[in-house]
């Protein structure tokens, strides 16, 4: 290739010897380097990508010495004060799975589906919801956005879904499926709420929606039918007093602990990262009153490390530096995993050893067809773990994506050509059988549900 057309840079290995009688002698190669357009405009991070592949030419001479340190040399980057450690990426030499094979369009739909899998547009916006025994009375909701597919007592499962709508006409929608996947019933759940963006599940199956605009608050509904609250959603203690432009909601559960802990994400330059710790469990538990609850703000450290404070400026500060306008986050095993949209990042923190790590999204580890270039969003992971799935934003096109758990990314499916331009991918959850994963476009309004064509689970949530 013409190596004369790519900016370039030198990595240098520099060693200290502590014994001075050992002579080295090694050969380095140079790597060249590409860097993002955006990564240049929003000064954040760089991307990297291997332009060509260097062949590595042997060790003259083998060092026989314990006190060799090895330093890497390189140029600043735009990260403010620390070389945070990249997400490992120790992949088998042949990715296993069952995607990243061929995107087959499907003009019906308007995407460009995996080739091991089949969609079904369910709902459309401002259209009647089709049900097993005829249509709803409902038409399905405007702005759609974050979802989550829940287990009902009958053996079928609601898919509880958000309206970003405005001005008070936001909410909360409940679609009802037997426990053969069969559809019954489309009604709302919460209303009279705005910018209902995403939220998450709780250990007792209600779900939290999370409004996202400067006073907003996250509101708890029970879409179970045969309860006592299913007719009284609550507002929680989760949005503070003073409110946020809040987005989603993770939960880590211990049997040890009186209550599970909150993790909720905000989508400010400055939003910082609470957790909120609760000393009970079930209805009560964000209610507030007689059960207490503290918060706390996440903040970096220096050394890959971070803490908890009870200092929100302090919380406000390490987000506006380093983890800024945060959405879609999961919990699972330990490790608390979000997306800084603006950066387009994924954080990984390892609660137990309070140390975190970082990975830029997409960047030149997709395999098979497809481009996930645009801004990470929602993200949900299954209990094995072995995929992550994100929506996406972007102004040329959108698609729904997968990472595994070494590192590689796939393409669930993408926008064909010229279809929802300037629209984002939402709406993603699977069913707790693990079998129909949900997920759509929020401004046409499109509900998929998707399927492996080989009837296995894309992940169990329970």
């Amino acid at each position: 290739k013409n190596w004369s057309s790519y900016p370039f840079r030198l990595f240098l290995f520099n060693f200290k010897m502590k014994s001075t009688s050992t002579l080295v002698t090694i050969v380095a190669a140079a790597a060249a380097v590409v860097y993002s357009a955006d990564a240049k405009k929003d000064k954040d991070v760089e991307t990297v990508e291997t332009v060509e592949t260097v062949e590595v030419v042997e060790v003259v001479e083998v060092v026989k010495t314990e006190d060799v340190d090895a330093k890497l040399v390189t140029s600043p980057t735009y990260w403010p004060t620390y070389s945070p450690t990249v997400i490992e990426d120790d992949e088998p030499s042949t990715p296993k799975g069952f995607l990243g094979n061929e995107l087959i369009d499907v003009p019906e739909l308007g995407i460009r589906l995996d080739s091991s899998l089949t969609a079904t547009q369910i709902a459309k916006a401002g259209q009647k919801v089709q049900l097993k025994d005829g249509n709803s009375n409902l038409r399905w909701h405007n702005w759609m956005d974050g979802a989550s597919a829940i287990a009902l007592p009958n053996g079928g499962h609601v898919y509880v879904s958000n309206s970003e709508a405005d001005n008070g006409k936001g909410g909360v929608y409940g679609f009802y499926f037997d426990k053969k996947g069969q559809p019954y019933d489309y009604k709302q759940l919460l209303s009279g709420t705005t910018w209902n963006c995403s939220g998450g599940k709780t250990p007792w199956n209600t779900w939290l929606s999370c409004e996202e605009h400067s006073q907003g608050q996250c509101w708890e509904i029970d879409p179970d039918p045969s309860s006592e609250h299913h007719d009284t959603p609550q507002q929680t203690v989760l949005g503070g007093k003073d409110g946020g432009k809040y987005e989603a909601v993770a939960v880590q559960d211990s049997k040890d602990s009186d209550g599970p802990t909150f993790f909720v994400t905000e989508d400010r330059s400055n939003g910082a990262l609470r957790r909120v710790e609760t000393s009970c469990r079930g209805w009560n538990a964000l209610k507030g009153g007689g059960c207490p609850s503290k918060t706390t703000y996440l903040r970096f450290l220096n050394n890959q490390r971070f803490e908890w404070t009870s200092d929100e400026a302090l919380g406000r500060q390490s987000a506006s530096k380093y983890y800024p306008n945060t959405e879609g986050i999961t919990f699972h095993n330990g490790k608390l995993t979000f997306v800084s949209k603006a950066w387009h990042v994924i954080y990984s923190l390892e609660i137990n050893t309070m140390t975190w790590a970082r990975e830029r999204t997409g960047r030149g580890k997709l395999i098979g067809e497809g481009s996930f270039l645009g801004q990470p969003d929602g993200v949900i992971s299954g209990y094995n773990q072995r995929y992550m799935y994100f929506t996406e934003e972007d102004e040329k096109g959108n698609g729904m994506y997968a990472r595994d758990e070494w590192g590689k990314y796939y393409t669930v499916f993408e926008a064909i050509s010229g279809q929802f331009v300037g629209d984002e991918t939402v709406g993603l959850s699977v069913s707790p059988d693990g079998k129909t994963m949900y997920a759509g476009y929020q401004e046409k309004g499109v509900l998929y549900a998707i399927k492996r064509n080989d009837d296995k689970e894309w992940e169990r949530y329970r």
